[in-house]
């Protein structure tokens, strides 16, 4: 009578030898487990053995029977972690899979079975329940190079983002992007700038007012980017989420390139600007007499008590401090940029000429100021009326 294969588990009837692999861990920190079978013990753990090799070997053979919530957490952060990225761009991707991918439908699809039409719809819900296309864009983007990895190494035969058309979106957003710009009247700049002593938050409020720079561009500005009366913004200032692992992090400051390559301009000063610069200059010389040897000397243009860079948590709390005690509805300090723009435009300022000042990647950008331009337009085509005079 022939010898019966050992087995330890009965599948439809049919008798297998199950061995198991621990894998790694999930998001939420529960072990992964590998299954192998065989109709022998032996056959079994070849099985197993392979996979190891395989893996050992740089690859991973589960990619694409994986769902596209497990198999992007494995990519991100086996592979793009370690790829070099700035802090930045691997918080904003981390930030995208977070938010669009993990704990979605489209999530939860197994890889080598996603269509397009899955993606477009899922682009389609995101829109109408109200997400910008910037942010269909952000997620494409992403979509798109974890697929072209994919297909690089041959765990899918086809990327299915190739040929995906997004639209870029259509009047409705227009006006929501025209209805998030928040500026300031004249009268509210007297107050707000009026309620202000001999403080630094003072100069920083007239620097963004009368150059429209970035608060991060503000933030990072040293001494020696202003010359000849003119500044120079070619850094920027931030917190980045720096992760130790997928849980851990830690904000850390860092002085990065600007948003775009068009960031790095030139901003002529004014001369009232110029002469507020003077007196801050005399009050960080009067704040590092009193530290004495403690001050950390950074060259800054706007520098802490302690000479280091401002925390821009700090200086957004301080800005709401500002407005509240001077009586004047909040808005945020990114709207200061917004009223430097609209009023070079009131006061004749071509697109071109702003969407330089601003850095801007293109022209299309600036218009979202389209409501200003329009009001700008309609009065300038009245002087025809004296045409036949």
């Amino acid at each position: 009578m022939a010898r019966q294969p050992k087995t330890n588990t009965e599948i439809n009837g049919y008798n297998y030898f199950r061995t198991r692999l621990n894998v790694g861990f999930d998001n939420k920190g529960n072990p992964i487990r590998k299954t192998f079978y065989g109709r022998t013990k032996t056959e079994a753990e070849n099985k197993k053995n392979e996979y190891v090799r395989a893996l050992e070997n740089g690859l991973n053979p589960d990619l694409s029977s994986q769902s596209l919530e497990r198999s992007m957490h494995a990519w991100l952060w086996d592979i793009e972690y370690h790829s070099g990225n700035k802090s930045s761009t691997f918080e904003r991707y981390e930030s995208i899979y977070r938010n669009y991918v993990q704990d979605t439908t489209l999530g939860q699809l197994i890889v080598n079975n996603i269509k397009k039409i899955a993606i477009q719809k899922y682009y389609n819900d995101l829109i109408k329940n109200g997400k910008s296309h910037s942010v269909v864009l952000n997620l494409n983007k992403l979509l798109n190079k974890f697929f072209s990895y994919a297909e690089s190494e041959s765990y899918i035969l086809k990327n299915p983002i190739k040929g995906l058309k997004i639209s870029k979106g259509n009047e409705e957003d227009i006006k929501e992007d025209i209805k998030s710009i928040e500026t300031f009247s004249k009268e509210e700049i007297n107050i707000i700038i009026n309620s202000l002593g001999n403080v630094k938050i003072r100069y920083i409020i007239i620097f963004a007012l009368l150059t429209g720079a970035r608060e991060g561009e503000i933030l990072a500005l040293e001494k020696s980017d202003i010359q000849n009366n003119i500044v120079k913004i070619n850094k920027s200032a931030r917190l980045v989420k720096v992760f130790k692992d997928d849980s851990k992090y830690s904000y850390e400051l860092k002085i990065t390139k600007p948003k775009s390559k068009n960031s790095n301009r030139e901003i002529p000063l004014p001369r009232t600007l110029i002469n507020e610069l003077s007196r801050l200059d005399i009050l960080i010389k009067e704040e590092k007499l009193k530290l004495g040897p403690a001050y950390n000397d950074n060259n800054l243009l706007f520098p802490s008590l302690t000479g280091q860079y401002i925390d821009s948590r700090n200086l957004i709390r301080s800005w709401k401090r500002v407005l509240n005690n001077a009586g004047v509805q909040y808005r945020k300090f990114h709207s200061l940029r917004h009223t430097y723009a609209t009023k070079l435009f009131e006061n004749g300022s071509s697109i071109l000429t702003v969407s330089r000042l601003l850095g801007h990647s293109s022209i299309k950008t600036t218009e979202i100021y389209t409501h200003v331009l329009e009001d700008i337009k309609e009065k300038e085509v009245q002087c025809l009326n004296s045409i036949f005079i």
